[in-house]
C-alpha cells in the first residue's frame, strides 16, 4: 500500500479513487459536496463550466450533453464546404455543413459541434513584431474589408481566427481556430486572410438561405 494511498479521495460519479498524480489535483469540488476526478471532467463540454454551482446531477446532464454533440459530429456531420488555409491553401481551417447550419475546428479535429447561428462576431486576431529590414511584403488587406488591417512598420506573427457565440448548450463562449504556424511567412499571413474571408462568406451565406424568399 502506498503512503497516501488510505487518503485517497473518491470520484463520487466514476466511482474510482483519485490519486496525487490521478485526479486530485484536477478535481473539481461541486454545489452538493460531491468531487468528480479529473478524467470525468474531461468528459465534460469544452465551454466555461463553473463546477462549484453545479451539482453531480449537472455534470452528469453536461457529460451527456458532451456526447450527443460528438456522436453528432461523427455521425451526422457533412462537410459542403472545407475551407483551407496555408501558403498553398491545403490545411484543414474549418469546415462547414450548410445543410446543417454546423461549422467544426478542422485544425484541431477536437470533434466538437457549433452551430452558425450561435455566431454572433468573428474576427482575425493577429501578433505583431517590429518590421526588420527585408521582412516587408504586402497583403491587399483591401480585398478583405471585414478583417482588420495590418499596420505599417510591423510583421505579423500569428493569426488566428476567433469566433465569438451566444449562449449554446457546450457553454463555449469563443472558438480559437489557429489561421497561420509558427513564424509565418507571406504565404501564410496571405493564406489566412483568405480563409477568414471563406468563413465570412460562408456565414453570409448561410444567413441569407435562410432569409424568406422576397425578404433579401
Amino acid at each position: 500500500m502506498g503512503l497516501f494511498d488510505g487518503n485517497k479521495k473518491t470520484c463520487d460519479l466514476c466511482g474510482e479513487k483519485m490519486g496525487l498524480l490521478g485526479g486530485i489535483f484536477s478535481s473539481e469540488d461541486l454545489a452538493d459536496g460531491k468531487t468528480i476526478c479529473g478524467s470525468c471532467r474531461g468528459k465534460c463540454t469544452p465551454g466555461e463550466l463553473k463546477f462549484s454551482a453545479m451539482t453531480l446531477d449537472d455534470v452528469k446532464a453536461n457529460i451527456a450533453v458532451a456526447e450527443a454533440n460528438k456522436k453528432k459530429g461523427a455521425a451526422e456531420f457533412k462537410a459542403t464546404q472545407k475551407i483551407k488555409k496555408g501558403a498553398y491553401r491545403g490545411n484543414d481551417f474549418v469546415d462547414i455543413d450548410a445543410n446543417h447550419g454546423w461549422f467544426m475546428n478542422a485544425d484541431e479535429k477536437d470533434g466538437w459541434v457549433y452551430s452558425l447561428d450561435d455566431v454572433y462576431y468573428f474576427n482575425l486576431d493577429l501578433d505583431y513584431a517590429p518590421l526588420e529590414e527585408g521582412q516587408g511584403f504586402e497583403v491587399r488587406t483591401e480585398d478583405y474589408p471585414e478583417l482588420p488591417k495590418i499596420p505599417q512598420g510591423v510583421r505579423v506573427t500569428d493569426a488566428k481566427l476567433v469566433i465569438w457565440l451566444t449562449d449554446n448548450e457546450l457553454a463555449v463562449s469563443k472558438v480559437e481556430i489557429r489561421a497561420a504556424g509558427y513564424s509565418p511567412d507571406e504565404g501564410d499571413i496571405r493564406g489566412a486572410f483568405a480563409a477568414a474571408h471563406d468563413f465570412f462568406l460562408a456565414l453570409k451565406d448561410y444567413r441569407a438561405s435562410k432569409v424568406p424568399a422576397g425578404k433579401h
